[in-house]
C-alpha cells in the first residue's frame, strides 16, 4: 500500500530556512485527484496550526458534506481519501509505512525511481512532498529514504508540488515507468 503526506512543516523558504508553509485549496483539490487516479487510498495533510487544518476541513466538508458533493460526485470521491495530521507522527502511527521523502535536490544516499517502484511492491510506503521550497533537509535524518530528484532537460528544476507528485506518482506506480 502507498499513502502520500504532503508536509507544510518543517520545510524551507528560498533561503533554505526552516518555515511553516500554509494550505492551499488547488494543492487539496490537485492532489486528491492524483492520488485517487494511482490507487493512493490515503492523502495526509499535514499542518501543525489547527486553524490551518480548520480550514482544510471547511473546504473538504464542502465536497464531502454540502453541495460540492451533490454538484461533482468525482471530487467529492477524491476528497475521501483526505485525512489531515497534525504532524509526521501522527502519519507514521497511522501507516505504520516506511517513509520515503522527495527532494529537488541530490540527497547523500537517495535511491533511484527503479529502487523506489521495487520498494512499493515489498511494503507499505508513505511518499512525503514539501510545500514551498521543499521538505527541511534536517528531516531526511528522521526519513527511512529520499528519492533521487525528478530531473528534466536542463539546470531548472523547482516544480510546483502538485506536478512533483504527478510525476513521481506515474513514475512509481504508472503503467509505462
Amino acid at each position: 500500500m502507498v499513502s502520500v503526506g504532503l508536509m507544510h512543516w518543517p520545510c524551507q523558504d528560498k533561503n533554505g530556512q526552516e518555515i511553516t508553509t500554509a494550505i492551499t485549496n488547488l494543492d487539496l483539490h490537485d492532489l486528491s485527484r492524483v492520488c485517487l487516479t494511482y490507487g493512493i487510498d490515503t492523502l495526509y495533510i499535514v499542518h501543525p496550526y489547527q486553524r490551518q487544518l480548520e480550514f482544510a476541513r471547511r473546504i473538504m466538508d464542502h465536497w464531502l458534506d454540502g453541495f460540492g458533493g451533490e454538484y461533482n460526485p468525482l471530487r467529492k470521491k477524491a476528497f475521501e481519501i483526505v485525512r489531515l495530521a497534525k504532524n509526521l507522527d501522527e502519519v507514521q502511527q497511522a501507516t505504520g509505512a516506511y517513509m520515503v521523502g522527495t527532494s529537488a535536490k541530490n540527497v547523500d544516499g537517495c535511491i533511484s525511481w527503479d529502487e523506489a517502484r521495487s520498494l512499493v511492491r515489498t511494503r507499505d510506503v508513505c511518499l512525503l512532498f514539501g510545500t514551498g521550497w521543499g521538505l527541511s533537509s534536517r528531516l531526511f535524518r528522521e526519513l527511512d529514504a529520499v528519492i533521487e530528484p525528478i530531473a528534466g532537460e536542463g539546470d531548472f528544476n523547482h516544480l510546483s508540488v502538485r506536478s512533483a507528485v504527478s510525476i513521481a506518482l506515474d513514475r512509481i506506480l504508472g503503467r509505462n515507468p
